[in-house]
């Protein structure tokens, strides 16, 4: 009898972890997809053919002091409409003129009155600060759903920055939340199923794979710790999430090392205990890393 209810107590934890392993695969499939913001064309998730866009400036325009820049944008394309987009680039710290809002064929603002052809004038107003700044504005198809477009990025010179050289590594960086996060809950779960289906035979194996989750969260923590400057802790992330996120990535931190401890000792009943502690801390932070808007764990691509 007790045999049998062992088996059905086991069937339903691999259940509850197979869910969870699959759940997290389909937030990563829904979140992880590409958004305008760099400079490729997006070409999985949207049709880059049909628009074109460009600008009466040069690609950088140098200033020495913060005044207006006047400049037109020309696009062209069926059902077309321009935008500055707000939190693209460096957008949000421009004074742009006239909106930030989709300008369309044929509105106000399009100075061009053939068909399936726009000319706005901006009026753009550079950040004060010494630094080099990215104006990004957007042509494309002003329909719902993944529309085609065409982008165009300036650069602003304040003060003489010069613009940032392109390293490979800061991707890897940015994006170390996904990439040792990931792997970390992986093998944390993988481990955890071994050991439900026969204790005895996987335990060793189980030590191994939650031990190297435990180094790659660890690593993971100071990687964030250097990148992550202490005023971008606390106003960089909505904290409605980003607290919790932090909390629970802790505990799993602390109790996943004293399940490692425990499990050395052979104490069992203990290591089990924290190790669930863990393996629920670190889901759990995983779920509210993937809601932070500006994704802590780099799951957009």
């Amino acid at each position: 009898h007790n045999f049998g209810w062992n088996i059905n107590m086991k069937k339903k934890a691999l259940i509850i972890f197979l869910s969870i392993f699959g759940l997290m695969f389909a937030l990563v499939a829904y979140f992880g997809t590409a958004t305008p913001g760099s400079g490729d064309d997006h070409s999985g998730c949207h049709t880059p053919t049909g628009y074109s866009i460009s600008s009466t400036t040069g690609a950088t325009v140098e200033l020495n002091e913060t005044i207006p820049i006047i400049f037109n944008i020309t696009a062209t394309g069926s059902n077309l409409f321009i935008q500055a987009i707000p939190g693209a680039g460096n957008n949000d710290q421009f004074v742009i003129n006239p909106t930030t809002a989709r300008i369309t064929d044929g509105s106000g603002n399009d100075s061009d009155l053939d068909p399936n052809e726009i000319t706005v004038e901006f009026n753009v107003t550079a950040p004060a600060d010494k630094g080099y700044y990215v104006l990004f504005i957007l042509a494309g198809d002003n329909s719902a759903g993944q529309p085609g477009f065409a982008l165009i990025e300036i650069g602003f010179s304040v003060g003489g920055a010069v613009a940032p050289k392109v390293n490979p590594l800061d991707f890897i960086f940015d994006h170390l939340g996904l990439y040792l996060g990931m792997p970390a809950l992986i093998l944390l779960t993988l481990g955890t199923i071994l050991v439900i289906i026969n204790e005895n035979k996987f335990v060793k194996v189980h030590g191994i794979l939650a031990g190297g989750s435990w180094i790659l969260t660890a690593i993971n923590v100071v990687a964030a710790v250097i990148k992550i400057s202490p005023k971008a802790w606390l106003t960089g992330y909505e904290l409605i999430y980003h607290l919790p996120h932090i909390i629970l990535g802790s505990i799993g931190l602390f109790t996943g090392f004293f399940s490692m401890l425990f499990g050395i000792a052979a104490e069992r009943k203990p290591a089990k205990l924290t190790g669930y502690i863990t393996l629920i801390c670190w889901w759990a932070a995983f779920f509210t890393g993937v809601l932070l808007k500006p994704g802590i764990l780099g799951l957009t691509i």
